[in-house]
């Protein structure tokens, strides 16, 4: 049994907790028992089939939002004794400790090695969420401490192959499972707009995902602006939980705010709604590392997909989807004009993303891939690097 640690709302349908839940049910499909620590809330009640602890309600923190806060810092602080208590009750095989909070607390835990899973670049990512602060400074000191956490790890594995390769030091890439949906999109797209009181006649572009910095999304708006001069009838709609006041203002001056749709994504219908609605799904990025799952989220959903070149995550998807330069919003107006153009290379986009997700992301390649990283970790020697790690409390059982 594998117990993972997340210190985080969940569920949510933010990338992390989506892929962590995928992570946690094709365990479970596989026949691999699993059980996951997290915060007391998230944004849904779900019955799931995996074992679900909580640390306890306080404080009574209610935000989805990504990054750093006082709060999480208390909770995350509770992780600690929580991880300790569960360990000692459920003698997992190993402890799956997920982002750099998880990572932390499940180290001072000291219950036994700690295998991390990372989802970002920390020194990539922080700095998004400080703007008024130097980014150098703030880099390295997320460079730092991802170092810290990856030498006192056992083992240290990445969602996606760029991650790992910025991550360094044999970190191994372990593949989100994500299914194709099997439905079509294009079925019920006329009803799907007429909800979301979205035109018939429209050439539409989602977003579907948080609006924090590292996303990139002011890029949106401006190949919107850029795609509404080639297609007139150009629409974008942002299906989004996070608040979109930021990308309203900037929508106002940039003249596009009447061709932007909002749609909160607090449901499963939401989302799904919000992809039939659509054309083709647009993915820009702004920081290095982590997998857009809304990315294989419109593979599997059947949407096109347009995105920049950082936000692939050294995927081996360029066959998959139109792949356009990094901070080039023009290159997105002018790739979503050819899709609506022609809609055979469209469809092509479609099969073959649904052939990359059979082929790469199968709940059975998941498992197999975990079970081998920790497998590799239990045999290999400590790197240099982590034969300098005190010794920690007596460790947790290992597997037979």
């Amino acid at each position: 049994m594998i117990l993972h640690v997340a210190c985080l709302p969940f569920p949510s349908y933010q990338g992390t907790q989506a892929a962590l839940d995928a992570m946690l049910r094709a365990s479970w499909e596989t026949g691999h028992v699993a059980h996951v620590l997290t915060y007391a809330h998230g944004s849904h009640e779900v019955d799931p089939p995996y074992a679900v602890h909580r640390v306890p309600d306080f404080p009574k923190l209610r935000s989805l939002r990504s990054g750093p806060s006082v709060g999480k810092v208390a909770l995350d602080v509770r992780c600690i004794y929580e991880i300790r208590t569960l360990a000692a009750r459920l003698r997992p095989t190993a402890i799956v400790a997920h982002h750099v909070e998880a990572a932390c607390a499940a180290l001072v835990a000291g219950v036994g090695p700690v295998f991390y899973v990372a989802h970002t670049s920390l020194s990539h990512e922080l700095p998004s969420y400080f703007e008024r602060i130097p980014e150098r400074p703030v880099k390295a000191l997320g460079r730092v401490l991802e170092r810290l956490i990856c030498a006192r790890a056992r083992g240290v594995a990445a969602v996606a192959p760029s991650l790992a390769a910025l991550l360094g030091g044999g970190t191994h890439y372990l593949p989100v499972p994500w299914s194709p949906n099997e439905g079509t999109v294009l079925d019920s797209k006329w009803e799907a707009r007429a909800e979301l009181a979205l035109p018939a006649d429209a050439h539409v572009c989602l977003y579907a995902g948080n609006l924090d910095p590292y996303q990139g999304w002011e890029h949106l708006v401006e190949g919107l602006a850029c795609l509404r001069n080639l297609v007139p009838t150009a629409r974008l709609l942002i299906a989004t939980e996070s608040d979109a006041l930021p990308v309203r203002r900037k929508a106002e001056e940039a003249g596009v705010s009447s061709a932007i749709h909002f749609r909160r994504l607090d449901s499963e219908r939401a989302r799904a709604l919000a992809h039939a609605a659509s054309d083709l799904a647009w993915v820009p990025r702004r920081a290095e590392g982590g997998l857009p799952i809304k990315l294989l989220d419109a593979f599997a959903r059947g949407l096109p997909v347009v995105a920049m070149e950082r936000a692939t995550a050294g995927l081996p998807i360029h066959e998959a989807c139109r792949v356009v330069p990094n901070e080039d919003p023009r290159a997105l107006a002018r790739a979503a004009r050819d899709l609506f153009e022609d809609r055979s290379v469209a469809n092509a986009l479609r099969s073959r993303a649904r052939g990359y997700l059979r082929t790469h992301h199968d709940a059975t390649n998941y498992a197999r891939a975990m079970r081998d990283w920790l497998e590799l970790c239990r045999t290999t020697p400590p790197t240099t690097m982590q034969r300098g790690r005190r010794r920690r409390a007596e460790p947790v059982r290992q597997a037979r």
